[in-house]
């Protein structure tokens, strides 16, 4: 055997509920650890489960952290795995929320501290080739743990603005490999923009449990075609027991092409570890070139300026927390990167999934990746958790050409000297040639000791104008060193305390011009690197003005779908690229007493958008119609937003007493009609809308896909309102993953759930979704085997 055997264990596990539970902070017992995993015990009557897996149901709203606050137990009996004479075997747990003790064969083997970071386990001679043991996995999901970036008792949970629930929420795996096998690669890539000096060094680390002798290393880098680029062989040497790094450069790159956000090009570094001309173990790790620096002239990606428009990303979801699948990740980088228009997304506040930055590998969406924390730095036992967290997060990611920023300052902490000084030494030492950073906010960041490369701050600042509005404003950025707006832009901009879809068109609008406005000041100052706006989609915490247990200060809600707020986001893209024509307001006439047409009647004066009727579109021209009256062209605002490369428009669209209440607009780029918004005002032809994101699932019992349902007008435009209960029922081998009703009129006549497969069942899903007056749609899916 020469390259590593993975058996994913997604399928199989028994959940056996809560444990008979210890106090808030009293230690785990390990005489009720060891008892679970008892192979002899009775597991008979245990719930079935596939991975991912929380460990209570969850609706999309109203968590309630005491459900999972407590101490769960999972099984595996494990399968045969074959094995060569002399391999190891290890179990690896891509994450698990938050403590983990790890048993095999009733004996305890590992334990893990924190819930974001991945980790393996030996099992080595611990475990029957032919199979059959018990694998438990015993998670403490209490909030008062001493692991960032919890705070111990008698501090809440609602102290931390995000909510964590618990469970084995990412995969499970058993590794075979050699006895002596290549462990981990760590990239450093010199020179990028000079082809004749571009060159990698790989950093080796082998794990051998026996000596090696006249042991080699090759390393390789293939392009994208899977042709050899260059390649180079170390000296022979006998590798000791244990771990060891055998350092390797490759030079003669100069055909690597580079890596950008338009044109992301990836590249694999292959390790080959010989003995005597023999192959041990073989390994393969992806990887980009280009070259990211900050300046106080702002952000140079590949020697040209690039300004970074970007959001903050929650990596969890309604109805299932962090548990989600790959897919369901991996859209959500889809989502900042192609409906959002952005360049950057910063992991807040944790690392996230090793497929969400894959897909930012793959899509070009460059990351600022940081380890947990929020606002709190614990005693010395936690900032060592700390420092683990940031060095297990750079040995995962460091390979990744997306990740453009290492938060070596936990967000929004007190100062720390000596505890950052650790850290950014930390960072430095295992990877120099990126850039550290760490959130800072309030008064105090500016006279803060900060010990980093990047300046980054939580800026929500704001100001009354002339009108009476409050909107966003930007402070000036710190002098000596690069400069980025980490967070802005929140409910605490707008004239209400929530950003909801079911809001009425003027905060609707508000929220897209405090985008506009913010962008706007930072894209006319060269000293700013960008402003990443908090937050890409709504989340679920119980700290300050949430809304039933939502922060809803996102572009898109908790189903991912956006906001007409997000419009001035989807319209900064080049007209060529894709044409963009979206209103900054849902057209939502009244659902009560509403005739054909609103002539004589009072109604048409009350929900219209207003005489300052906000459009987002990347087009020169926009001629608005009123029914078949002409309103009139109107062109960007460039003299309000002279910086931002696609300003909005502004339109009166009050409704006159002749008005039919329809909304077209027609946009125009080079005299030429690109694009057309129908709005309809007459609620008579509404209908479901259902969309799924995917149609092909694999019936591994872990992948889903969103399924958004709907009330849309007779152009197919979702409304804003609703009163509609939608049913929704799956027919087929998968399972409904969110609620079987959904109350429209409390998310905005928008809402969405998820689909899950069943392991091993292939075949035709139908979702259905129905509601009174309304009707009904449905939406085909196939689950097949194949991967």
């Amino acid at each position: 055997m020469t390259t590593t055997v993975e058996v994913d264990l997604g399928a199989g596990w028994l959940f056996g509920g809560q444990v008979r539970a210890p106090g808030p902070e009293d230690a785990l017992d390990r005489g009720v650890v060891t008892a679970l995993a008892d192979p002899a015990l009775d597991d008979s009557a245990w719930e079935p489960v596939v991975l991912p897996h929380i460990v209570t149901p969850l609706s999309w709203r109203s968590w309630d952290p005491s459900t999972w606050e407590r101490v769960w137990v999972y099984r595996h009996h494990l399968p045969a795995v074959p094995r060569a004479a002399g391999s190891r075997l290890f179990v690896d747990v891509a994450a698990a929320m938050t403590n983990a003790v790890v048993a095999v064969g009733g004996e305890v083997v590992g334990e893990n501290l924190g819930g974001y970071l991945p980790f393996s386990v030996e099992l080595t001679g611990r475990t029957a080739v032919e199979g059959g043991d018990v694998l438990t996995v015993v998670v403490d999901s209490r909030s008062a743990l001493n692991v960032p970036p919890n705070l111990p008792a008698p501090a809440p949970s609602s102290a931390i603005d995000y909510l964590q629930p618990g469970g084995l929420h990412r995969s499970v795996s058993l590794r075979v490999v050699p006895a002596c096998f290549v462990r981990a690669t760590a990239l450093t890539h010199h020179d990028v923009l000079d082809p004749a000096a571009r060159r990698t060094t790989a950093v080796v680390t082998l794990d051998c449990a026996e000596p090696l002798p006249d042991a080699s290393l090759e390393v390789r880098v293939r392009d994208a075609a899977g042709r050899v680029l260059a390649s180079t062989v170390s000296p022979s040497r006998t590798l000791p027991v244990g771990g060891s790094d055998v350092a390797v450069e490759v030079t003669g790159l100069q055909d690597a092409a580079l890596w950008d956000t338009d044109d992301p090009v990836l590249h694999h570094v292959e390790v080959d570890l010989r003995a005597g001309g023999r192959l041990v173990h073989t390994t393969s790790v992806r990887t980009g070139y280009r070259e990211a620096r900050f300046t106080e002239d702002g952000f140079l990606l590949n020697g040209r300026r690039r300004y970074l428009l970007g959001v903050n990303r929650h990596g969890y979801f309604p109805f299932a927390g962090f548990s989600m699948p790959d897919r369901v990740h991996r859209r959500d980088a889809a989502i900042i990167k192609d409906e959002l228009n952005c360049v950057m997304v910063r992991c807040s506040h944790y690392p996230q999934t090793a497929s969400f930055l894959d897909a930012c590998d793959e899509l070009g969406l460059l990351v600022w990746e940081e380890s947990p924390g929020w606002q709190y730095v614990g005693d010395s036992t936690w900032q060592d958790r700390a420092v683990d967290d940031i060095e297990r997060m750079i040995a995962r990611d460091r390979h990744r050409p997306s990740i453009v920023v290492w938060g070596a300052r936990l967000n929004e902490t007190p100062d720390r000297p000596a505890f950052y000084a650790r850290t950014e030494a930390l960072v430095k030492e295992l990877d120099p040639g990126r850039t550290t950073s760490g959130t800072m906010f309030g008064d105090y960041a500016r006279t803060a000791t900060f010990q980093h490369d990047l300046f980054g701050y939580d800026d929500y600042s704001t100001a009354v104008d002339a009108a009476g509005e409050r909107h966003p404003t930007l402070l000036e950025p710190v002098a000596g060193r690069p400069y980025l707006v980490s967070e802005a832009v929140s409910t605490r901009s707008s004239p209400t305390t929530f950003y909801l879809r079911t809001d009425g068109a003027r905060v609707q609008q508000h929220q897209a011009l405090d985008y506009a406005l913010a962008h706007d000041a930072a894209m006319g100052d060269r000293r700013f690197c960008g402003l990443l706006a908090w937050v890409g989609f709504d989340y679920q915490a119980n700290m300050g003005n949430h809304h039933r247990g939502v922060k809803t200060s996102g572009l898109g809600d908790v189903f991912r779908v956006l906001k007409p707020g997000a419009a001035i986001y989807r319209a900064q893209v080049d007209p060529r690229r894709r044409v963009v024509l979206e209103p900054a307001f849902t057209w939502d006439p009244p659902e009560f007493g509403q005739p054909g047409s609103f002539a004589g009647r009072p109604e048409h004066r009350t929900w219209g958008p207003g005489e300052r009727a906000v459009l987002c579109s990347n087009c020169e021209r926009l001629d608005v119609y009123l029914g078949d009256r002409f309103v009139g062209s109107v062109t960007p605002d460039t003299d309000r937003f002279p910086h931002l490369p696609h300003p909005p428009s502004f339109v009166d669209l009050r409704l006159q007493p002749a008005d039919t209440p329809n909304l077209r607009v027609e946009g125009f780029v080079g005299g030429e009609r690109v694009a057309v918004l129908r709005c309809s005002g007459d609620r008579a032809g509404d209908t479901l809308s259902l969309v799924a994101d995917d149609r092909e699932l694999v019936a591994d019992g872990a992948d889903a896909t969103r399924v958004v349902v709907a009330v849309v007008d007779r152009f197919g435009r979702a409304r804003g309102s609703s009163q509609a209960l939608v049913h929704v029922e799956v027919d087929g081998p998968a399972v409904l993953v969110g609620d079987a009703v959904l109350d429209l009129h409390e998310t905005g006549a928008v809402a969405a759930v998820w689909v899950r497969t069943r392991a091993g069942e292939a075949g035709t899903v139908v979702v259905r979704a129905s509601a009174a007056g309304l009707g009904s749609e449905a939406v085909t899916l196939l689950t097949t085997t194949r991967s």
